[in-house]
């Protein structure tokens, strides 16, 4: 005797809830942690041989921007190194306790403009100095009209992590597609997905 089924519906019915489902599994949380540790894409335009404009945008998601600032007439970036201090063990946690870890490093990036105006941007403290010299590099020697950066700033949590999570969504999402569309599931010893 056959088991019963029930009618899912059309396919394309199928797609679609199957690509809201990964999205909101899988997205949201990738979503929610490139918000806390976000990439940064900055601009250097040069308007002429005196002047250079920035512009910095915060990113979800890798490329997704959600905030930006500008800032025209570029001198001199700077760069500080935050220091993330220790964790110590004991009922109050102070200065006396056992050190049991160390909170990580913080690169902050300031971008200032002739005006006063400045943007913080944070970034890998690996990456801090490279960054500073590129942009002052491009400030003061480069004659390029144009230079794009991409920069994070944690690469654990801003980038390995939630790529980690969308490529799990996209194998998901495939691996759904492809039942729906064929009509088979995917099946191994003892579990059936």
């Amino acid at each position: 005797m056959d088991p019963i089924t029930k009618s899912k519906g059309p396919k394309l019915v199928q797609l679609i809830k199957a690509f809201l489902g990964c999205t909101a599994l899988f997205c949201i949380p990738g979503l929610i942690i490139t918000f806390m540790a976000a990439s940064f894409t900055i601009e250097l335009t040069r308007v002429n041989s005196e002047r250079v404009d920035a512009t910095a945008a915060k990113n979800i998601l890798f490329l997704v921007p959600i905030s930006g600032s500008t800032i025209n007439n570029l001198i001199d970036p700077e760069s500080h190194v935050i220091d993330g201090g220790v964790i110590r063990q004991g009922k109050t946690a102070t200065s006396v306790g056992r050190i049991t870890d160390q909170v990580e490093d913080e690169g902050l990036l300031l971008l200032k403009g002739a005006e006063g105006e400045q943007v913080e941007i944070y970034v890998s403290p690996k990456n801090l100095d490279a960054v500073e010299d590129e942009i002052q590099y491009f400030i003061k020697e480069s004659k390029e009209p144009f230079l794009r950066m991409w920069v994070v700033s944690n690469w654990k949590f801003g980038v390995i992590l939630p790529a980690g999570i969308l490529l799990l969504c996209l194998i998901i999402f495939f691996m759904a597609s492809w039942s729906i569309i064929t009509g088979k599931s995917f099946e191994s010893k003892g579990a059936r997905f």
